[in-house]
C-alpha cells in the first residue's frame, strides 16, 4: 500500500533563528567573532559609497602579526588562540573611533577607517595596541605587527585593488627594519 504522508515545509521560528545563526557564522570568524573576509568584501562597497558621499577618505589597513607562529610553537595553540581573541578585542574596541575590524585569517586583520583624512592620528590609535603586552593566561606576550595602508579614492576606487595595495604596503613594511607601517605608494606593486 502506498504511503501518502504529507510533509509540511512551513518555516518555523526555530528554523528562521537557525538560518540567522548560520548566516552569522558564515560572515564572522569562528574563533574571534569579528567579521570575516566574506563580510569585508560585502562591506567594502558601502564603506566606499559613504566615503564618496561624505567626500572623505577611507583607509584600508592590513595588519599581519609578526612571528605569530612562534607564539604557537612556544606556548601551544590554545595560548595562540587566546592571543588572537585578545587581539580581536583590542581591535574591536577601536570601533568607537569609526574603525571597523575584520579577521581575515590566522594572523591577518583588516581595519576600515572611515573619515581617514587625519590618518596619522587614527593610525597612532592602531599602533598603540602593540605598545602594551598581551597577558594570556600566565604568559606576557609582547608582539609587533607589519601594517600596510591604502586609501580610497586616492589610490583606487576598486575594493579588490585597495586590499591588494594594502597587502603590498604591508609586505614592504615587513621587510623594513625602521618602519612597521607603510602607506601604499605607486611602484610597490611591481
Amino acid at each position: 500500500m502506498a504511503d501518502y504522508s504529507f510533509y509540511s515545509f512551513e518555516t518555523t521560528g526555530a528554523q528562521i533563528e537557525a538560518m540567522g545563526k548560520w548566516k552569522y557564522l558564515a560572515l564572522h570568524h569562528e574563533l574571534t567573532d569579528l567579521p570575516n573576509r566574506r563580510m569585508l568584501h560585502m562591506s567594502m562597497e558601502s564603506y566606499m559609497a559613504r566615503a564618496h558621499q561624505q567626500q572623505t577618505k577611507l583607509a584600508v589597513v592590513l595588519i599581519d602579526i609578526d612571528q605569530f607562529k612562534k607564539i604557537n610553537d612556544m606556548f601551544g595553540h590554545y595560548v595562540g588562540d587566546q592571543f588572537l581573541i585578545e587581539m580581536s578585542n583590542r581591535l574591536a574596541a577601536l570601533s568607537e573611533h569609526h574603525i571597523q575590524a575584520f579577521h581575515l585569517s590566522s594572523d591577518e586583520f583588516v581595519l576600515l577607517i572611515e573619515s581617514a583624512d587625519h590618518l596619522e592620528e587614527r593610525m597612532e590609535r592602531v599602533t598603540a595596541i602593540f605598545d602594551t603586552p598581551f597577558q594570556v593566561n600566565q604568559n606576557r606576550i609582547l608582539i609587533s605587527a607589519s601594517i600596510g595602508v591604502s586609501l580610497y579614492p586616492d589610490q583606487s576606487i576598486d575594493a579588490e585593488k585597495l586590499i591588494y595595495y594594502a597587502d603590498k604596503a604591508m609586505y614592504r613594511a615587513k621587510s623594513s627594519v625602521e618602519n612597521r607601517c607603510r602607506v601604499f605608494q605607486p611602484g610597490l606593486d611591481e
